[in-house]
């Protein structure tokens, strides 16, 4: 049966409509947001206990894998591992939630989500792909083989596939169940809707006076030691950390051609350039293992238009200037040109069984039986008015026999390929225009780095961490060396060092060092660099220390800018009665006509916003004079000029809206997978095994 070799032919596809089914649930958003393998065992993760091995790890991944390279995806393997295990770490939370909630789905539903009108899109394509009309033929044919001629062991694969996906599409069903408790459990009530219309109500007019605290120099306000140390402890909460962080600086060295590969390529391109010019053809240039000539014939918008401009107003045999782009030199050679068809309108019919039923289907065509009762037989299926790209067809001489049969062709059906088994029956019904055609060859050398370049990069580098093999002198010596050593923070789950693909090995290595230590050179990992890293620091889960440069610049900075506020307070407090008196005081210009409203957050003449004017101004007193105030960037002083009613009211269901959005279901479902590892063991090995 056509159906069963269908059904053989198609495993790899099949397993990666599996893949699709299985992801769907955790990657698409549920709901709608949208050390050493001994020491982990068989274990690559747990939540609450509850083991994840590397078996299904394994599993997963691999069928992970078959959908990206189903749909010509390129993805780091480690970026991949990465997203699987977050994939069943928060499957595993989910089902959670769902035995939790003695959630369930009945027969009916999966009935439904398989078979139905409404069966799932995986379920769909899989009945597709195997040339069968549905997913309920396809059930039948995996439930009842015997009533299409199969046998139960023909079967029984794509039975197991079926399956797998039932169990994978329940799931799905339950956490979308458990994302539609969600949403009705947290609705905008009136008092919500009210006070959000309030936040919104009330749009303020102000005029303004500002010294930011970027205008007064820092070396004026002197931050000690104890200042920053009390200031770090009173806002500790801000920098936690749930995982350990490795402070790592890394060299990465670009495995490129040096000069000498670049003129060593120049001068063979040169000879096959002056070659091409006195040859016909591109024969003289084939052995030449190192070209990649690509020969085709195309119309003018087929190719770019420097090759157009080209071969229409060059000659046969003509070259075209060469091109260096990206460590590649190219050229055009125009071989000829002739007017010909690029495509005709065909029936195409394939016929089933030996030369006398093959010619019995051409007789009953070309003595006027219709297509469509013929193309109904058992023994023939095909296609009417169907068009075909001429130019897509090969050049050897099958291909070429093949399109002269088409090209030369009357009214009538006539066989354009057949065997004892089998034949294509095919019949001409319009023939486009001839257009003008172009046959030419694209020549093109790829410059790659020589093994004696490589060698000597190697080396190089290897040299320098020989020399510096602390993480202090890699990283202080770097630059005088030749060298740019670069900072970054990595985690265990890290997949890659700051967005360079293949380097989770370097993150294995940093989790296996101590601190001060330099690793070995990583090449050969699927990227085009030579890596060397430093383990600067080693920081405990928990929070982020002081000495951590991000975090001291954001406390000094806050240290400061309350010294700053504080003179500023000293300076201009009282000391003038008006706006115009402020300005004069302060020596800055009154900034007027500001907009301001409570759920602010920019001030468009400030740069920046301001928490304090943002809550105030909608609330004040019409035409009082306020401040100074000691703001989150600068002492301000301001005046409002009116308080009005905001010219968009928002109806009760956009209120409503606004809620979900910002404190209800909708924001609630954006952090729902973050929530739910609120309070959750989780412990991931991956590490210990990738």
């Amino acid at each position: 049966m056509a159906v069963l070799e269908k059904i053989r032919s198609k495993s790899v596809l099949l397993l990666v409509v599996i893949g699709v089914a299985l992801l769907a649930f955790i990657i698409g958003d549920f709901l709608n947001s949208g050390r050493s393998f001994f020491g982990a065992g068989t274990t690559v993760a747990k939540v609450d206990g509850k083991k994840i091995s590397i078996t299904d790890f394994q599993r997963r991944y691999e069928e992970y894998n078959q959908q990206l390279q189903a749909s010509n995806q390129t993805v780091d393997g480690a970026v991949v591992q990465n997203r699987v295990l977050q994939d069943m770490v928060t499957e595993q939370l989910l089902n959670e939630e769902v035995e939790a909630l003695g959630i369930d789905v009945t027969d009916a539903e999966i009935t439904e989500a398989m078979t139905g009108q409404g069966a799932a899109p995986a379920v769909v394509q899989m009945a597709r792909q195997l040339g069968l009309e549905s997913p309920a033929q396809l059930h039948d044919l995996i439930f009842n083989p015997g009533k299409y001629g199969a046998r139960d062991e023909d079967v029984a694969q794509v039975r197991a596939q079926w399956l797998e996906m039932e169990r994978n599409i329940t799931n799905q069903l339950k956490f979308q169940k458990v994302g539609i408790l969600l949403s009705g459990a947290i609705q905008a009530n009136d008092l919500d809707k009210e006070a959000i219309a309030a936040d919104m109500s009330t749009a303020s007019t102000v005029d303004l006076v500002n010294v930011p605290y970027s205008s007064l120099d820092n070396k004026d306000f002197p931050v000690s030691e104890e200042e920053l140390k009390a200031r770090y402890e009173k806002e500790k909460s801000q920098f936690e950390t749930e995982d350990e962080i490795r402070k790592i600086h890394y060299i990465a060295v670009n495995i490129v051609p040096s000069q000498a590969d670049l003129a060593k390529a120049q001068a063979l391109f040169n000879k096959v350039d002056s070659t091409l010019r006195v040859t016909t053809g591109v024969e003289s240039v084939r052995n030449i293992s190192e070209l990649t000539i690509s020969q085709r014939t195309v119309r003018t918008n087929d190719v770019d238009a420097a090759t157009r401009e080209f071969i229409t107003s060059a000659s046969d045999g003509a070259v075209s200037a060469p091109r260096f782009r990206s460590d590649e030199h190219s050229l055009t050679k125009l071989i000829s040109r002739k007017m010909d068809v690029d495509s005709v309108n065909v029936d195409m019919l394939q016929v089933q069984g030996p030369k006398a039923v093959q010619d019995s289907i051409l007789n009953l065509l070309n003595t006027g039986k219709p297509f469509a009762e013929v193309a109904d037989n058992k023994v023939a299926g095909g296609q009417q008015n169907m068009w075909m790209n001429m130019m897509q067809m090969g050049t050897d001489n099958k291909s070429l026999e093949a399109k002269a049969k088409l090209l030369s062709a009357g009214k009538e059906y006539f066989v354009i390929d057949s065997n004892d088994n089998a034949a294509l029956i095919y019949r001409v019904n319009e023939k486009r225009a001839p257009k003008q055609m172009y046959e030419i060859a694209d020549v093109s050398y790829k410059v790659y780095p020589s093994d004696e370049t490589i060698d000597n990069l190697r080396a190089g580098l290897q040299k320098y961490i020989a020399e510096n093999n602390t993480s202090k002198a890699f990283t202080e010596k770097a630059i005088a060396s030749g060298y740019q050593a670069l900072a970054a923070e990595i985690t265990a789950e890290s997949a890659q060092i700051n967005g360079i693909e293949a380097t989770r090995k370097e993150v294995q290595w940093a989790f296996g060092a101590e601190a001060g230590s330099v690793s070995p050179i990583y090449d050969n990992e699927g990227n085009d660099k030579m890596i060397a890293v430093a383990l600067d620091e080693i920081i405990p889960a928990g929070h982020m220390p002081l000495s951590d440069p991000t975090v001291r610049s954001i406390i000094e900075n806050k240290v400061r800018n309350d010294k700053k506020g504080e003179k500023l307070m000293a300076d201009y407090k009282g000391k003038a009665n008006d706006l115009a008196g402020y300005a004069k005081l302060m020596n800055v210009p009154v900034d007027t006509a500001v907009t301001v409203t409570f759920s602010q957050d920019f001030i468009p003449v400030l740069r920046n916003m301001e928490s304090k004017l943002t809550a105030e101004a909608p609330y004040v007193k019409q035409g009082s004079l306020n401040g100074p105030v000691k703001g989150d960037q600068g002492v301000f002083v301001y005046q409002v000029v009116k308080n009005e009613k905001s010219s968009t009211q928002m109806t009760p269901d956009q209120l409503a809206q606004r809620y979900s959005m910002t404190l209800g279901s909708a924001a609630v479902s954006q952090m729902a997978v973050e929530i739910l590892r609120e309070n959750k063991d989780i412990v991931n090995n991956l590490i210990d095994f990738y």
